[in-house]
């Protein structure tokens, strides 16, 4: 790999998938916590430290435990970091267009930039994927970790921490340099296409109930 901070998902990750349902609201079916996933295992990394107990465990947390209210708050800060800095650009980049060089492709590879620097600085930087235009896409949006890297002539493969793949080291983003094509996920045989993605704003926190 050209670039590679040494996370795995199979070690640094949780042990079960993002299989949580919330409503927020009162009225509003979540799709799950992967931002706070996401945001407590990138916690747990750089402070070189383990996940707490439970987390590798395959079967999920209760949703009144320590562990699942962690996560929770998590998820609410990895929207709502730096007064929602992130949840507005989910915003920006869903209702961007799909072409030309105002569009999701074009800042896409912008954001490739950055999240090389990020890497090659040795940290795994979150992602924010989008998933289509609109409004009511919003929700299908997702949160993944991306901790390498590797260079082609014509296209880069990011490898990436996703929540809804536990322990899975085999996760990874196709990346076409040609701004005109969708990003691509791929994990095992099987496939989900992304309009773009962006660097999502990250505040470190200690991390509940970690061991060293």
């Amino acid at each position: 790999m050209n670039l590679d901070t040494g996370f795995r998902p199979s070690v640094h990750g949780f042990g079960f998938a993002n299989t949580w349902r919330d409503t927020l609201l009162g009225v509003v079916q979540s799709r799950g916590r992967c931002g706070g996933m996401v945001f407590a295992a990138l916690d747990a990394f750089a402070a070189d430290t383990s996940l707490p107990p439970g987390s590798s465990a395959r079967d999920l947390p209760s949703y009144d435990s320590t562990l699942a209210r962690a996560i929770a708050r998590r998820q609410w800060e990895s929207v709502g970091v730096r007064r929602g800095k992130n949840l507005a650009r989910f915003v920006r980049y869903t209702y961007l267009p799909s072409a030309g060089p105002l569009g999701i492709g074009t800042a896409t590879r912008r954001e490739l930039l950055r999240l090389f620097d990020g890497l090659r600085a040795g940290w795994p930087v979150p992602l924010g994927m989008v998933s289509a235009l609109g409004l009511p896409h919003i929700a299908t949006n997702h949160q993944v970790l991306a901790y390498a890297a590797d260079f082609g002539e014509k296209r880069v493969t990011v490898r990436v921490y996703d929540p809804n793949h536990p322990r899975r080291d085999d996760v990874t983003l196709d990346v076409p340099l040609d701004a005109g094509e969708p990003v691509v996920e791929h994990w095992g045989n099987r496939v989900r296409v992304w309009r773009g993605f962006f660097i999502e704003s990250y505040v470190p926190k200690s991390p509940a109930g970690g061991r060293a």
